[in-house]
């Protein structure tokens, strides 16, 4: 009885040694322990070229939509400051920024290594506004007008580029430059005509009583992309699953805001600060054909725009050496966007 005893004491002990090692091989191979915690999201600021409004409404539904969270992208969209969106992406202060093609351009030719890789409007949302009042509707009735333009900017390449393709002389033209961005000028007859952004200013002066005509150089052929997204040569290299993830978002979001115009619009009024409700909604219904023109997709651009914005700095004088066009935006993360 005794040895029998013995015997079931060394089967208990030799059973509860067997379990314990087979405890301690499934632990080492992991097969006991917690799930991984997730990895932390990867921080992006994105630089804006101005402040929070309807433009950027692709953004605010891509965080809305949780877009950015799947793509484990923590985005900070930061309004503009002192310092310009391009230095702040070169500087590494932000990963992504907005900018004109002119821009990209300029600051390739100055040794600033950026990249576009995708754009918000695809036409360009740059205007001449006037009081309708005064029958301007075409760009030959500014000849002997007065005509108020931001001289230093986009809009002053845009506005040199249509009276060229029209074979108007600026001299004909008694242009001004702009002093301030109010619309005081047009309203107090200071100016006949005035820059402006299609789904900006005439908005506002319709709201005021005010009927207007509007000239677009689109029209003519000058249509420079007015905001696209770019990032550095360093960022592409180094971190394309980044810029990929963050530019599938993104036009997921624009796509988002374009199928729901009214929620990306309580978006914005939501970002943004004194902003009125009826402006801002018909300034994004007047945005969605500069977003998603007939024949595209949100987001894309084309080598033969890019080679139009070279060739008006060309023509300007702008941009006096060679420069290779191909090297300033890059469709690769839109093509694989839309491919899968």
């Amino acid at each position: 009885m005794k040895l029998l005893s013995i015997a079931r004491a060394r089967h208990t002990t030799l059973g509860t040694a067997l379990l314990i090692t087979f405890i301690l091989t499934l632990v080492g191979c992991g097969t006991l322990t917690q799930s991984p915690t997730p990895a932390a999201k990867r921080p992006i600021h994105v630089q804006l070229a101005w402040v929070h409004s309807i433009e950027y409404s692709g953004f605010y539904t891509a965080q809305d939509q949780g877009y950015y969270d799947s793509a484990n992208l923590d985005v900070s969209l930061d309004v503009l400051g002192d310092t310009s969106p391009i230095d702040q992406v070169v500087a590494g202060k932000a990963q992504f920024g907005m900018t004109s093609a002119d821009n990209v351009l300029l600051a390739r030719a100055a040794g600033k290594p950026v990249v576009a890789v995708a754009t918000i409007y695809q036409r360009s949302p740059i205007a001449f506004v006037s009081l309708a009042k005064n029958s301007i509707t075409k760009p030959q009735d500014f000849i002997d007008k007065k005509v108020i333009v931001d001289l230093k900017g986009t809009t002053g390449i845009v506005y040199r580029a249509l009276l060229a393709s029209q074979s108007i002389n600026e001299a004909q033209v008694k242009t001004q430059p702009r002093t301030d961005y109010t619309n005081d000028a047009l309203l107090n007859g200071k100016a006949d005509v005035m820059d402006a952004f299609i789904n900006n200013q005439p908005v506002q002066l319709k709201q005021q009583g005010y009927e207007v005509n509007v000239v677009l150089p689109s029209d003519y052929g000058i249509d420079l992309y007015a905001n696209v997204i770019f990032t550095t040569e360093e960022m592409i290299k180094t971190q394309p699953d980044v810029v990929e993830a963050f530019v599938k978002a993104t036009t997921l979001g624009m796509q988002r805001a374009i199928q729901d115009p009214e929620a990306a619009t309580r978006l914005t009024l939501a970002r943004g600060t004194n902003l009125n409700a009826t402006s801002e909604a018909t300034s994004m219904r007047l945005a969605l054909p500069l977003m998603n023109p007939a024949g595209s997709r949100p987001g894309m651009m084309t080598a033969a725009n890019w080679q139009t914005a070279y060739q008006i700095l060309h023509d300007q004088g702008l941009l006096a050496q060679q420069l290779d066009v191909r090297q300033a935006y890059t469709l690769t993360f839109l093509d694989k966007v839309y491919s899968k």
